[in-house]
């Protein structure tokens, strides 16, 4: 049997419908691209999944701190907060 291609996981992924992203360089930044080439030479990956987070920040003069709920920030709260707010974000998985 003979070797796989380089980009065999990713080839696997894109013809199931994933979304890939290449890169040229280690140092480049991620482009999507819709039909691959498949260049020995260069980076590809699937592309990561963002993922909602979200928490809230208890906001100090010098420090703020984010905690998973509203409660545990009251919990944590010091005498000298200045707010406790609700921030919500995306992160790739």
């Amino acid at each position: 049997m003979g070797t796989k291609h380089k980009h065999y996981d990713v080839i696997v992924a894109w013809a199931n419908g994933e979304e890939i992203e290449y890169r040229l360089g280690p140092n480049g930044y991620w482009i999507s691209i819709v039909d691959p080439s498949w260049l020995h030479s260069t980076e590809y990956r699937i592309k990561p999944k963002k993922v909602k987070k979200e928490g809230w920040v208890n906001v100090y003069p010098m420090d703020p701190y984010v905690h998973d709920t509203k409660k545990v920030a009251d919990d944590f709260a010091c005498k000298n907060r200045i707010a406790c707010v609700f921030v919500e974000w995306e992160e790739e998985e």
